[in-house]
């Protein structure tokens, strides 16, 4: 879309820097190029449509400039009237775009204001004293594309819109969306179609407004030089219902400006969705804002921003209804954002608000996962075990707190003699013992979730192992393999425990109904209680088909370990680099001071004193007797633009030619 730049200036209420412009748009991420200094053209995102036409940059430019609502309105005087009914336009389903066409009726050829046609020639619209002048008008104001042709020649009752086949003729897109008037194509939906010069002479002309899915069109370009103009253009269009908006205005234009009639109106395609409804917090939109905003000014931005703001009150959450034009506006950051920028972007803070929660993982997440490395490192495999288990399953007790209720399963008749699991260990030690069955060891693991009750939500993370059989292969030292002892899970448990940040995990004997007396235990941290450890006794192992096996287990239940405290990332800001500088060695007779040689060169070299020392002092050799030889290092700041190179040697040649005239010898 190319928009004069003085028609942008007359609608910002004032002048409009060029390079700023350029580099606002670019920051947004819509492409955008100057032509002549008198118009600059624009190509924006789908989701920033709005940069597309007069009115829309205009908003933005006000809002960056900290004119916020103070700047002129006219949004008042052109508000459009609604379109009038009469015109039938034929859809088909799910067609992921829209159109809105009107009938209209010039009496006389188009004669544009002054200030009209002005700003339509300084946008390189030649004018054609036909409709055609009232839609490029339109479009450059709203940014919605029309097109125009002469309703004479088509058949209005057959107007209908489709998407293209095969069938049609070459040169469409495959799946475009098509405007049809009985067998003729009017319009391809996509393509900025030019308005036909319709002769002036009280014929009826058809014209028409388009919106396409910003998902299902061409996908618009990111920051750049602009695309070749007779490419696809970018989405244009808030919302489906910013077609009808412009052809009311055009309808509007052809009554206000040519005297015209309008017949017959009409649309049809993809229907705008309703608003949306935001409760957000006005404590954090005042955060991210500026916290010391009232309610009432806040609701205010937000209102200039085009929502609707039900009336504050303190405590509350603020009743903001969105309107299906802005999909943008989905949660408390874009409303800030949009608060801000209707307010002004000067006056936003310049460092970011402290985060609450910080970018770092929470504590329970970094202890499961330093959990599960440090099993895996010391050679155990991860498993997951079913959920649920069966009333009857002899392992089912293992575990489980004796005054646990156990949680049932209800609904279908297969699982109503289920339950759910009330500990890892019985899953790990039917796994364990298929293990010791096939292979002679067993060193398995899992990290899951186990419910503390029947209640929604209630439950609590569980880290178990199990370990039985052989650890270490048959040696000259050792002729059978080393079978898994207590001191292999001690010292897992003391792995678990620097991983969950504490220094050792506490063993206090008590007794428990899976394990052996003599090897049950309790783990403890600072005298609370977070899990059991032992060696299952000979009938809990008989009932694991592990009989006559050494099997050592434990679980921990993660929510009373606690986890390793959160580390914020820290941020290194890097060392600044030295500025640039020159070196001069000079000669001087034994009577001149070093203060005044560094004031001679620091004059010269255009640099301030402090920035000039001497590096370097010679006496005797090759300098001559009652001299002394002075290096000398200027560091100065860059004052042109130029290659760094070619300023460094215009400073020492300046500073060369002072010394010489000095009377001294510098190289």
């Amino acid at each position: 879309m190319k928009i004069p730049l003085a028609w942008l200036e007359q609608e910002c209420g004032g002048p409009v820097d060029r390079a700023t412009l350029l580099d606002h748009l670019h920051e947004s991420g819509a492409r955008a190029g100057l032509h002549a200094d008198r118009l600059v053209e624009v190509l924006p995102p789908p989701e920033l449509a709005h940069l597309g036409s007069v009115r829309g940059l205009a908003a933005e430019v006000r809002a960056r400039s900290a004119a916020g609502p103070t700047a002129p309105q006219r949004s008042a005087s052109r508000r459009s009237a609604p379109l009038p009914d009469g015109l039938v336009v034929a859809a088909e389903d799910g067609l992921p775009g829209r159109v809105a066409a009107a009938v209209v009726r010039l009496p006389d050829e188009v004669r544009l204001p002054g200030a009209a046609a002005d700003r339509l020639r300084a946008a390189g619209v030649p004018l054609t004293g036909t409709v055609a002048d009232l839609a490029a008008y339109v479009a450059l104001e709203t940014g919605q594309p029309l097109g125009a042709a002469d309703a004479g020649e088509l058949d209005l009752t057959g107007l209908r819109l489709r998407s293209a086949d095969p069938a049609d003729p070459a040169g469409l897109p495959p799946g475009g969306l098509l405007l049809r008037a009985g067998e003729r194509t009017v319009a391809v939906l996509g393509r900025d179609t030019p308005a036909a010069a319709v002769p002036a002479d009280g014929r009826d002309t058809l014209v028409w407004a388009w919106w396409l899915d910003p998902a299902a069109a061409h996908p618009a370009p990111g920051p750049g030089p602009c695309p070749d103009p007779d490419g696809p253009p970018a989405v244009r269009g808030h919302d489906p219902r910013s077609c009808d908006r412009a052809v009311a205005r055009l309808v509007a234009l052809v009554t206000d400006w040519a005297g015209g009639t309008v017949t017959a109106a009409g649309g049809a395609g993809a229907s705008a969705p309703a608003p949306r409804v935001l409760r957000p917090d006005p404590g954090e939109l005042r955060r991210l804002v500026d916290p010391d905003l009232d309610l009432a000014t806040l609701a205010a931005l937000l209102t200039a921003g085009g929502a609707v703001v039900a009336p504050p009150e303190e405590g509350r959450p603020l009743h903001v209804t969105v309107p299906a034009a802005r999909p943008d506006l989905d949660g408390v950051p874009a409303l800030a954002g949009e608060a801000a920028r209707v307010r002004g972007y000067p006056t936003l803070l310049r460092r970011l608000p402290p985060s609450a929660a910080g970018p770092w993982p929470d504590r329970a997440r970094l202890l499961r996962r330093g959990l599960t490395t440090a099993a895996l490192r010391r050679g155990l495999q991860q498993v997951t075990t079913p959920v649920l288990l069966r009333s009857g399953e002899p392992l089912g007790a293992v575990g489980t707190p004796p005054a646990a209720e156990p949680v049932t399963v209800h609904g279908r008749a297969g699982l109503r003699a289920m339950r759910v699991r009330g500990s890892l260990l019985p899953g790990l030690l039917v796994v364990a013992g298929r293990a010791l069955r096939r292979t002679g060891a067993a060193h398995v693991f899992e990290v899951g979730q186990v419910p503390r009750s029947a209640a929604l939500g209630d439950e609590s993370w569980r880290f178990a192992a199990v370990l039985a059989g052989a650890v270490a292969p048959p040696s000259l030292v050792e002729p059978r393999p080393r079978t898994a002892g207590f001191a292999d899970l001690n010292g897992l448990l003391r792995t678990a425990a620097a991983a969950a940040g504490h220094e050792a995990l506490e063993l206090t004997p008590e007794p428990h109904a899976e394990f052996a007396a003599g090897a049950s235990f309790t783990v403890r941290v600072r005298g609370t209680a977070v899990g059991r450890a032992g060696v299952l006794s000979e009938e809990t192992a008989a009932l694991a088909d592990a009989a006559g096996e050494r099997v050592c287990c434990a679980e921990l239940d993660l929510d009373l370990l606690g986890g390793p405290a959160p580390v914020p990332p820290t941020v290194r800001i890097p060392e600044p680099l030295p500025p640039p500088a020159f070196n001069v060695s000079v000669v001087v007779p034994e009577a001149v001071s070093a203060g005044e040689v560094l004031r001679v060169v620091a004059r010269a070299g255009g640099t301030e004193d402090r920035r000039v020392a001497v590096k370097d002092l010679l006496q005797g050799g090759q300098v001559p007797a009652g001299h002394l030889s002075l290096t000398v290092r200027a560091e100065f700041l860059r004052t042109d633009d130029g290659p760094l190179r070619d300023e460094r040697r215009r400073r020492r040649e300046a500073v060369l030619r002072a010394l010489a005239d000095r009377g001294w010898s510098g190289r």
